[in-house]
């Protein structure tokens, strides 16, 4: 036989296995915050325009166990968007995480809200 027919028969064989890998590989084994919805009582800043596309962050390793990373956001600062590094932090006992979030309003304005801790029966 061909040994070059071959070896096209083996990597077609072999691709789809390879494919499955390479996607395996992508996953994220971060431990991440449990995460939920903002509340209508948080406050809402107005912002003339949308934040800038995230920052690539290198993440390092947890200084302690349970930590859970909580990823980069921009934060409005007065008349400009500023860059929060994300960073590990531990889970509120019964809480949640409602990430920072950008929404365009019925009205047409813009508004921004911080990420933050939401704890059961802490105001």
């Amino acid at each position: 036989m061909d040994r070059r027919w071959m070896k096209a028969q083996l990597r077609r064989a072999l691709a789809p296995t390879a494919l499955l890998l390479a996607l395996a590989g992508c996953g994220s084994s971060l431990p991440l915050p449990p995460t939920g919805p903002h509340l209508p009582s948080e406050p809402a800043v107005v912002v003339p325009y949308p934040p800038p596309p995230a920052r690539v962050e290198i993440i390092s390793p947890p200084e302690a166990p349970g930590l859970v990373w909580i990823d980069g956001e921009w934060q409005w600062r007065s008349r400009r968007w500023a860059w929060q590094p994300g960073r590990w932090e531990a889970v509120p006992p019964g809480g949640y995480f409602a990430p920072t979030a950008t929404v365009r309003r019925s009205d047409g304005s813009l508004v921004w809200f911080a990420g933050v801790w939401h704890v059961p029966g802490k105001k």
